[in-house]
């Protein structure tokens, strides 16, 4: 799970290179070149689970992925990369409310400690003022939300299919999901979109992109089938925020603020405390 979490701040940190092309196009990408980097390893039955429409779990993880992705790639691509893994990471906060929501369980008193702990620190993170929040954290928090969301399914369909088929099924109707963004992004784009980076530059970084998030959905996919309880892999999924930090700083120049810190760490606590200690995602 940290290897899959620092991946998460790889691909943040190249969507950063992919501003001459807009971020629905980009986002759609990210999960189109993986897609056909798999077709050529694909069986009968994997196609078959692609196109299957009963299975609507798969096809709502889908949407749900797209969508926290989409937030993403837009969050890093306009914000400091810091910000914008941290927010889609406070995606594990909202796990706990959606097993109460969705599965009817319990929340525990420690549980819902670590919730306020945990959004206590995005408000410090984010220090919103008389105006209320900025549309780009508006965004970040939102692709946390659908994160959680695709997180509780993932889970699930990890633990009762094989490891390649959970991928290719993932990136093939993630494709198919988001293909009206990616017409979208087509009817956007720029008159000059290598104005920001060089071709070669853009080339590098989806492919960097789509190498990153195959190995984060690979690495995922194994750490989940190695633990009971998607809870005991909490504190590892926050390895991304500190690599993030240093490479905000040494790349671009933005050190933390002591605000950022002391929210992050925040974070970061009331999520652990919040998973391991509140509602637990049995997804069987």
């Amino acid at each position: 799970m940290a290897a899959a979490s620092t991946c998460l701040a790889l691909l943040g940190l190249l969507s950063r290179y992919t501003r001459g092309l807009p971020p629905e196009l980009v986002t759609w990408l990210r999960f189109m070149i993986p897609g056909l980097a798999l077709i050529a390893l694909a069986r009968r039955e994997d196609w078959r689970a692609v196109w299957s429409l009963a299975d609507r779990p798969g096809w709502v993880r889908a949407v749900c992925v797209v969508v926290s992705q989409g937030c993403f790639v837009l969050a890093a691509m306009r914000g400091d990369l810091l910000h914008a893994v941290l927010l889609y990471n406070t995606g594990p906060l909202f796990i706990p409310l959606i097993a109460w929501l969705w599965l009817g369980e319990r929340l525990r008193p420690a549980a819902i400690a670590g919730l306020i702990a945990g959004f206590l620190g995005v408000l410090v993170v984010l220090r919103p003022d008389a105006r209320g929040l900025d549309g780009n954290s508006l965004v970040s928090l939102f692709g946390g939300f659908a994160m959680a969301a695709s997180q509780v399914l993932f889970y699930r369909s990890a633990q009762h299919q094989p490891p390649f088929r959970n991928q290719f099924k993932l990136y093939l109707q993630a494709s198919l999901v988001g293909l009206p963004l990616a017409l979208f992004g087509l009817t956007h784009l720029p008159a000059q979109p290598f104005a920001a980076e060089p071709p070669w530059v853009l080339i590098l970084a989806l492919i960097g992109m789509a190498t990153c998030s195959l190995g984060s959905q690979s690495l995922r996919d194994l750490a989940y089938r190695g633990m009971g309880n998607a809870s005991t892999l909490a504190p590892l999924m926050y390895v991304a925020v500190p690599v993030s930090a240093a490479l905000d700083w040494l790349l671009f120049g933005h050190a933390a603020r002591a605000s950022t810190l002391i929210g992050a760490a925040l974070v970061i606590a009331g999520a652990v405390m919040a998973l391991r200690s509140g509602a637990r995602t049995k997804l069987r």
